[in-house]
């Protein structure tokens, strides 16, 4: 195994360059006497790296489920990386340097041995002077012998060993001492064969797996690994490869090259799953998976290649009969192929599944979640899932154009009807996420058509769900759903007040969607109640939503059933006592001050004997310090209304007006509110205000009219607008007469206001006290 990496040096800069890419493995160097790392260019196999393992610790690094290993190389004086193409691929690398550290960690720590020929009680063979290493030929007498010498072999030796493996006959000749020992019944030289054939496979090299594994010679393999010594008894795998196993050709394959290669890839499957999973190491283990995935690709992109087998197939499943087994066969195949197509290069996978689609993909999926069983629409769903991984436009396009919405509708149905413990409602939730997550969508969410759909004719489906259910709604429900169903719905809700705010926002404000989903919290399971507070907890998560969900859930006493389920659960302590618990401290940290103020008002006896954590505490003191800030601010505007009532002057001394004549207005020089005069110059400046309103309005309309019936109109409202000026001023005398006429505190005060408003006079004058 060789796996694709990318070779990358940090320059003086602190950039990472590329090297280029190739093909890495672990090597014997010889002048260092050591493992090392060699990596060839993918083009003209020239080097691109040499690097001797090191055995410090932390010498090398890679981060959890990372394709990505560096180290610093004290040779090159500078950070390298390495970038695989494939996690299994650096997994395995990664392992092999794991080990050879450990290796020559425990050699240094012994000291050096000399290679003796004498045998050692422990078997081991030796690590320095290795050059004479060699299995001997295979014989009946030499089997021990080769399988101490494989199963003790030191990551150093094993590279050694390979050689000799490949050399001509040397396999055939294992194969024909196996077949010697079975026919003698000979179970000692049959232990030890079993251990020779594991220690082979354990070498962990490709060029060896490939040998063991052909045709020709595999099934004698699986022959002699029935004879572990530590079981009982011989396992029949053979027996059970030959006659439990049955290969199906849904659609004729010609090529035998392919053929050969699917056998191969099952038997390799199990050998690794079924026959070695308690032996093998993480290294052989990987390696086993990458030659299988190997394989895959290798079939797929030849029947992908094909012009007539994908014809054929899609023919096949047209003309097949829901109930005939052939088209589940079909059904099956098509699940196979579209998942091991995932694995292939991103342009042939696009263009492989583009092809799947133009030759009705979708139709025959739509088929059969119409009138298949569970098992194929399992299979079906599956099949959407591989596609919406790398091409989700192209399933919400179908779904968003197909009459009727057909496949949508059969899809909500099996969400909503399908059985609990099928795992179809399960996969059609996971394909609906990702049929409405924003990030693949080109429009945003208010514009986008297909969440049109969804949200007008699909979304209240899922909402009935939790009406019809007989264990919410024990009067009104008509059915019992699956626990896992409603589980499902609440989860996707959740999904949907995250990733749609403002659109699940206006849904949700006419459609009850919060309290139909709170009304999980009647359901008998806790995990369910605990969905429901998540939920709730979702809502208040998003800071620009906050004030709008909670305006809901006082409206519609939503708390309520929360704390009641919460006291009801008493003191112990469980998920849903820490998530209730969870929900009222990010209620009193966020400052939510309307859900405090109810929680408080209406729980704070409750809270009382709740003194074995500090939130209720908390919730108190938020609360008192709103009634604090509340009882302050109340009282600053009770001032301000007092001192208006009171026509107390905001200014120290007294304030007068005076008329025309420089006399004080009102009786003995009696002082008007301020607040009074203004409100009455406004009053008596209300002409003012049309005029603004005229030329504010008429503006536009004078710019954009045409011909004269337009100009004749201007002119007329200018010729009002003077009258109205001509009247405004005419007024002032008249008033000021019938002030001389007019007795008493009123008429005075009806003067001042016009003195002042008016505009005649001096103004007002302000006196010191």
């Amino acid at each position: 195994m060789h796996p694709r990496v990318k070779v990358y040096k940090l320059s003086e800069e602190g950039e990472w360059q590329d090297k280029g890419t190739g093909h890495i493995s672990l090597e014997y160097m010889e002048q260092s006497d050591a493992m090392g790392l060699l990596i060839l260019a993918e083009e003209n196999q020239k080097t691109l790296l040499v690097h001797k393992i090191r055995p410090e610790d932390q010498m090398y690094q890679r981060g959890e489920e990372s394709t990505i290993i560096t180290w610093h190389d004290f040779e090159l004086n500078s950070d390298v990386a390495i970038s695989f193409q494939e996690q299994i691929g650096c997994e395995h690398i990664w392992n092999q340097i794991v080990q050879v550290q450990a290796e020559v960690q425990k050699r240094s720590s012994e000291g050096p041995r000399l290679d003796k020929q004498e045998s050692q009680p422990s078997g081991e063979y030796l690590f320095v002077d290795e050059k004479g290493l060699e299995l001997p030929w295979p014989e009946l007498n030499t089997i021990e012998e080769i399988s101490r010498v494989l199963n003790n072999a030191s990551p150093f030796q094993r590279d050694r060993l390979v050689p000799t493996l490949l050399k001509p006959n040397w396999i055939p000749k294992l194969i024909d001492v196996f077949k010697q020992a079975e026919d003698l019944d000979d179970s000692a030289t049959l232990a030890h064969m079993y251990g020779a054939v594991k220690g082979a496979i354990m070498l962990n090299d490709a060029a060896v797996l490939e040998e063991l594994l052909k045709d020709q010679y595999v099934m004698d393999i699986v022959g002699a690994l029935e004879y572990d010594p530590e079981l009982k008894s011989p396992q029949p795998h053979r027996q059970f490869l030959n006659t439990s196993v049955a290969f199906k050709e849904v659609v004729p394959i010609k090529d035998p090259t392919i053929l050969a290669k699917i056998h191969q890839t099952y038997r390799t499957q199990y050998i690794k799953d079924v026959i070695l999973p308690r032996t093998l190491d993480d290294a052989t283990y990987a390696t086993l998976s990458s030659l299988t995935l190997f394989n895959n690709v290798e079939v797929v992109s030849a029947l992908a290649a094909d012009p007539n087998f994908l014809k054929q197939l899609f023919l096949s499943l047209e003309a097949a009969s829901s109930s005939d087994p052939e088209w589940a066969d079909l059904v099956a195949f098509l699940q196979e192929f579209c998942n091991l197509a995932r694995h292939l290069q991103q342009a042939n996978r696009q263009q492989l599944f583009n092809k799947l689609v133009q030759l009705g993909l979708f139709e025959q999926v739509t088929r059969i979640l119409k009138v298949g069983n569970e098992s194929t629409k399992l299979k079906a769903t599956d099949v959407l899932l591989s596609i919406i991984q790398h091409d989700t436009p192209a399933l919400r396009t179908f779904l968003l154009k197909q009459p009727n919405h057909m496949m949508f509708a059969l899809l909500i149905r099996e969400f909503t009807e399908g059985a609990g413990d099928s795992g179809l409602p399960e996969q059609v939730a996971d394909l609906l996420k990702q049929l409405l997550d924003p990030d693949t969508m080109d429009t945003s969410v208010e514009k986008n058509e297909f969440l049109d759909v969804f949200y007008d004719q699909f979304l209240g489906r899922l909402l009935d769900v939790l009406v019809q259910d007989k264990g919410i709604n024990p009067r009104e429900g008509t059915r019992s759903v699956p626990a896992a169903t409603i589980g499902l719905v609440v989860d996707l809700m959740c999904f949907l007040v995250l990733q749609h705010s403002f659109r699940c926002k206006y849904w949700a404000l006419r459609n009850q969607l919060v309290p139909k989903v709170m009304s999980v919290l009647r359901r008998k399971e806790r995990w369910l109640v605990c969905a429901a507070v998540r939920f709730f907890r979702t809502m208040l998560s998003i800071k620009g939503d906050i004030e709008f969900y909670t305006r809901i859930i006082l409206k519609g006493n939503l708390l309520e059933p929360l704390m009641t389920v919460f006291i009801e659960n008493g003191t112990r302590y469980n998920l849903l006592y820490s998530a209730v618990l969870e929900l009222l401290e990010y209620i009193r940290k966020s400052n939510i001050k309307p859900l405090i103020e109810f929680l408080v008002v209406h729980y704070s006896d409750r809270f009382a004997d709740m003194d074995y954590t500090e939130t209720f505490k908390g919730l108190r003191v938020r609360y008192e310090q709103h009634q604090d800030a509340g009882a302050e601010s109340e009282e600053a505007r009770a001032r301000a209304l007092a001192s208006t009532r009171t026509g107390e002057p905001p200014l120290r001394g007294l304030t007068y007006a005076f008329g025309l004549d420089g006399e004080p207005l009102g009786p003995a020089g009696r002082a008007e509110p301020v607040g009074v005069l203004r409100r009455r110059r406004r009053d008596e400046r209300d002409l003012e205000k049309s005029e603004e309103d005229y030329f504010e309005s008429d503006d536009n309309e004078a710019d954009t009219a045409e011909g004269p019936s337009s100009h004749e109109q201007q002119q007329q409202q200018h010729q009002d607008l003077g009258n109205r000026h001509r009247r405004s001023r005419s007024r002032s005398p008249d008033v000021e007469q019938g002030g001389k006429e007019q007795q008493g505190g009123e008429g005075a005060q009806h003067q001042a206001g016009v003195g002042v408003g008016s505009g005649l006079g001096e103004g007002a004058r302000t006196e010191s006290g």
